[in-house]
């Protein structure tokens, strides 16, 4: 067990590692002259020498290889760079738009867990009947909307029309249904099939026909016999709709006007601010990743299977 996970850590390092590269080379592969870029975003008279001031500021004319760990040297110590539009410290700006993003986050995989555990267990109980068909056609719809499309409608339905819920800025809990919804609707369906899928057949095991032999109702029998088989595929398939409504942060905070990270990763790539994009796609890559890492930990605790075949 132990040996496991020291090697699921050191694989979720070397993905890191790998991800702050690719980070790292969105200055350092940018098309054109990065130092006439900067400069000229600074704004004033861009000369010669105020170009080869910049590329002599962030070591544009030092080696690959020295300006990586330069820069790795720095993230390392919390230093982001300084935003080339505002002049504000990166990670002094992100810090002031993480509260938005993480209640996003954890309002969409709230919402994704609600509604996939009672939609995908209603399924199951009355299976192939009307709710089965209902629930089915609604997951359905909800996965082919785009998730912008569906931010519109909620927007127009419950803000426009029925005028119950705010629909911009970050201003209070009644401001952080509409978007949690929006985020967490559509992986929200996909759970719900999956469970369903799941209990289904689990349905169909021999230990399952054993218990309904024994006078068993089918509500205690999916609680007790089946949901403890879908256990590990369920909590993989959330921790991957975690880091997706993690990602889905960059089109609805715009929608909302919500001021969080991802908003702020858009803005800066509308306006070219290099040292805020590596930012932000360095901390989405290692929440993935952490994510991803602990939710294989988690799995392997709670799989018998597994454990078991660790041990072995």
């Amino acid at each position: 067990m132990l040996r496991t996970i020291l090697h699921r850590a050191v694989s979720a390092a070397i993905l890191i590692v790998i991800a702050s590269v690719f980070s790292f080379m969105i200055i350092a592969a940018f098309p054109g002259n990065v130092a006439a870029l900067i400069a000229e975003m600074r704004g004033g008279f861009v000369s010669h020498e105020v170009v080869a001031a910049v590329a002599e500021e962030y070591r544009l004319n030092d080696p690959l290889v020295l300006r990586y760990f330069h820069w790795l040297g720095e993230v390392l110590q919390g230093n982001l760079g300084s935003s080339l539009r505002t002049g504000e410290s990166v990670a002094a700006a992100m810090a002031q738009r993480l509260e938005p993003t993480i209640v996003l986050v954890l309002g969409g995989s709230l919402v994704t867990l609600v509604m996939g555990v009672s939609l995908g267990f209603a399924g199951a109980m009355w299976p192939n009947g009307v709710i089965d068909q209902i629930i089915r056609a609604f997951a359905v719809f909800n996965v082919s909307l785009p998730k912008f499309f569906l931010a519109a409608m909620l927007i127009y339905i419950f803000g426009v029309q029925l005028q119950m819920l705010p629909t911009f800025g970050f201003r209070g809990p009644l401001s952080w249904i509409l978007p949690c919804i929006a985020v967490g609707a559509v992986p929200g369906a996909l759970l719900s099939r999956l469970i369903r899928v799941g209990l289904e057949e689990a349905m169909s095991k021999p230990y399952v026909i054993t218990a309904k032999s024994k006078g068993f109702g089918r509500r205690r029998i999916l609680f007790r016999d089946a949901l403890p088989n879908i256990v590990p595929v369920f909590l993989t398939t959330f921790g991957m709709n975690i880091a997706f409504v993690t990602q889905s942060s960059l089109i609805i905070e715009p929608i909302f006007s919500w001021n969080g990270i991802g908003a702020y990763f858009v803005e800066a790539a509308r306006f070219r601010d290099l040292p805020v994009l590596q930012s932000c796609l360095l901390m989405f890559s290692i929440l993935f990743i952490l994510v991803n890492l602990m939710v294989d930990l988690i799995v392997m605790m709670a799989d018998p299977l597994q454990r078991r075949a660790k041990r072995a």
